[in-house]
Parts: structure tokens; C-alpha cells; sequence
């Protein structure tokens, strides 16, 4: 098994890039964000999910043609900055690391109310900490790790769908519509719903040159996975909503056990919370291997200090590691993880924002359907930030304010 998470296979080849993806996808955003999606349309949120979808893939698509055009990490910054200019680029830079800081803190947050409710906190700190510590020793999980994650995931998916439509619900709690039900909605739910599509960019641009393959390979990977998250998450939505109902499923900050206690299910409580907690430890490991690659393409600008990317025997940037640790971890003790988890999904869509943008400037004239694409995506993109909640906006605007002010005072270079 060692061998197997540490394999210098490729991951991306063939097969292996979907379980990858699907594996980086199915993380926080599929059990946390069906209730803020719902409080935000109710009932029309459910149409959230292909359209969330559809950003995820056009900003998959944008990334991927950078990843093929610059070499080295965080090519989307590196297309950015080359494009667009320098202060859009430390934008696009800050609101990616600071949206997956607030990844991290969600997904440990998650671990810690779903295996020490008493002191979550406390949990998410330490289930940060240890995935620091592993991704500074280089570890990766690969080849058949990668099935055996999904395979738990789908099997704690399956047992929640099963226990939610097998259980008649109370009839109160099942058909009690909430008030602001409304199709305005959509597209914040849709905001909310992004972060269940996260994790493309390990296999579209992922932080090795070698873990990176061809533009069809790319295509067929984003379709299946978008296509089978979406399905999943879909299924998952409504089997929660057939159990707890609109109203109830809308205040619901870890759905899936309030399904499983509505169910009068709660003798599965330990087994579902234990296997989601597993299947979601190596999540942080792609969360964080993706910020280290936005990070190390600001170091090597200059943007941020030469001190993050020493590093350590492993060959793994362990300054830099343990910083967003200790981001994460402070982000975890302050924010409960619904609200880190729409901070997280604000701040990557401006960056997406910006990643689509770059593409659109970079992809010759005669790729017509690709740079549509990425004008798509690009105004998919804003308009799904704005209809954000408020403290999510104003965190996001804060960052993309301070990120290239603090930028240009380290490098002494302001364009």
C-alpha cells in the first residue's frame, strides 16, 4: 500500500484521472452546501447544480489550455499576469490562496463536527496538522488508493440515499415549504454548489509537469467527472429534501446527519461519520497541494517571500506548508464551515473570473467554441460572486484589496 501512495505513476493516465478528479470533487462542498443552497432558492436550487457545473467546466477548460501553454506551477496565474497585468494577477493569486485556506478550515470543520462535535475546533486544528505534516513528507494518494477513497465515499453516499427514501418522513417536516422560495435564488445556490465541483485542477493542472496530460484526455476526464458529480450531488439533494423537506434541510448545517436522526437512523450516525471523515482526510492533501501551486508561481515572482519555497528532504515546500496550516487552522477556530464554505466558493469564482479572462486573451483567433468558452465562463463567474452572501462579498473584496497591496509593498514593483 505504501508503494501505492507514494507510486511516481502518473495518476492522470487514462482511468486513473477520473477516480483523481471525482476523488478531489466529492469532498465538503457535497454534504455542507445542499443546505445553504437551499436556504438561498429552496426548491429551485436543484438547478443550481448544472449550472455550477457548467462554470466548473468552462473554467476547466480555460485552465487546461493554460496549463499546455506555461510551464511550471499555478499556470493560470502565470497566464494572468502575462495577459491581463500584474495587479489582476495578485488579485486572482490572493483570492485562489485565501479561497483554499478557507477550503481547508471547511473540510476540517466538517471532520471535527462529525467525529468530536464537543470540540470541534480543537479537531479541525489537529486534522489540519496532520495533513501538513503528510503533504511535507510528499505523500500523494495514487493508483488504487484513489479507488478505495471513492469507493467509501460512493458506499457512505449510498447507505445516506437508502436510509432517507427507505424511512417515510414526518409529514410536516417533509412538505413545509420555506417562504422566500424563490427561482432568484438560483444563482447563489449555484455559487454555494461550486465548491462540490473543487479538484479538477489536480488533473488539469496539476502541480508536477510530468501529472499533467493531452487536451483529449483533459475533455474526457472534465465531462465524466462533472457529469457523475453532478449526478451524485443531484441524488443527494433530493433524498435529503425527501427526508427533512425545504424548511428544514434550508437551516441544516451538516444535512446528512440530520437526515440520518430524522430517519431515526442515528444508531448509523458513527459508521457514516467515521467514513466520510476518511474519505475526506486526503481531500485537504489536493486542496493544499493546489494552493502550494498558486503560492510557489507568486515566490517565484517575487510576490511572495523566497522563504516559502525552501525546501525540506521530501523536496516538498514545507514553509509554505505549515503557513497555510496555520491560516487554515486560525480560519477553522473563527468561521464555522457553511460560511468558510461560501467564502471559499466566492473567492475561487473571482479567480475563475480572472482565469477565464487570461484564457480568452491567450487561445488563437481560430479556437472560436474555446474562446466563447471562457466568456462564458468569465461572466458565469461574476455573476455567481455576486449573488454570494454579503460576508462572503465583503471577505472576498477585503482580499482582492489587501492581496495586491501587500504584494506590491514585499516586491517593491506595483505593475
Amino acid at each position: 500500500m505504501a508503494q501505492e501512495l507514494m507510486s511516481p505513476r502518473r495518476p492522470n493516465a487514462g482511468a486513473r484521472a477520473v477516480p483523481v478528479a471525482l476523488g478531489g470533487m466529492l469532498g465538503a462542498g457535497i454534504f455542507v452546501a445542499v443546505g445553504p443552497a437551499f436556504a438561498a432558492a429552496g426548491w429551485w436550487s436543484l438547478l443550481g447544480v448544472p449550472l455550477a457545473a457548467l462554470v466548473a467546466g468552462c473554467c476547466a477548460l480555460a485552465t487546461a489550455h493554460q496549463a499546455a501553454v506555461y510551464q511550471g506551477p499555478g499556470p493560470a496565474y502565470s497566464c494572468i499576469r502575462a495577459r491581463v497585468g500584474v495587479v489582476p494577477a495578485r488579485m486572482s493569486a490572493a483570492a485562489h490562496i485565501a479561497g483554499h485556506l478557507a477550503a481547508l478550515a471547511a473540510i476540517a470543520g466538517l471532520i471535527g463536527d462529525l467525529l468530536f462535535p464537543a470540540s470541534s475546533a480543537g479537531a479541525a486544528a489537529v486534522t489540519i496538522l496532520l495533513a501538513v505534516l503528510a503533504a511535507t513528507a510528499g505523500l500523494r494518494i495514487r493508483a488504487a488508493a484513489n479507488w478505495l477513497r471513492l469507493g467509501l465515499m460512493l458506499a457512505v453516499l449510498a447507505l445516506v440515499v437508502a436510509v432517507c427514501f427507505a424511512i417515510t418522513p414526518v409529514p410536516s417536516t417533509a412538505m413545509a415549504m420555506p417562504e422566500d422560495d424563490s427561482a432568484v435564488g438560483i444563482t447563489g445556490a449555484a455559487g454555494v454548489f461550486l465548491f462540490a465541483f473543487l479538484g479538477l485542477d489536480r488533473v488539469i493542472a496539476a502541480a508536477d509537469e510530468q501529472d499533467r496530460d493531452g487536451r483529449r484526455a483533459v475533455r474526457r476526464t472534465v465531462v465524466v467527472s462533472l457529469v457523475t458529480a453532478s449526478v451524485l450531488l443531484l441524488v443527494l439533494a433530493v433524498a435529503l429534501l425527501h427526508q427533512l423537506g425545504p424548511a428544514r434541510l434550508a437551516l441544516s448545517p451538516v444535512p446528512v446527519i440530520d437526515a440520518l436522526g430524522a430517519a431515526a437512523a442515528g444508531e448509523l450516525r458513527p459508521v457514516v461519520s467515521a467514513g466520510i471523515a476518511v474519505a475526506l482526510l486526503p481531500v485537504l492533501l489536493g486542496v493544499l497541494e493546489s494552493l502550494r501551486s498558486t503560492a510557489l508561481a507568486a515566490v517565484r515572482d517575487g510576490d511572495l517571500p523566497a522563504v516559502l519555497a525552501r525546501t525540506g528532504p521530501a523536496g516538498t515546500p514545507f514553509p509554505l506548508d505549515l503557513a497555510a496550516g496555520a491560516g487554515a487552522a486560525l480560519i477553522a477556530a473563527l468561521v464555522d464551515p457553511v460560511p468558510a464554505t461560501a467564502f471559499a466558493s466566492c473567492a475561487v469564482l473571482v479567480h475563475f473570473a480572472f482565469t477565464n479572462a487570461g484564457a480568452r486573451l491567450s487561445l488563437p483567433e481560430e479556437r472560436t467554441w474555446a474562446m466563447r468558452s471562457a466568456c462564458l465562463g468569465m461572466g458565469l463567474s461574476v455573476v455567481l460572486a455576486m449573488s454570494m452572501p454579503v460576508p462572503a462579498m465583503l471577505a472576498t473584496l477585503a482580499v482582492v484589496i489587501l492581496g495586491p497591496v501587500l504584494a506590491g509593498t514585499f516586491s517593491g514593483r506595483w505593475s
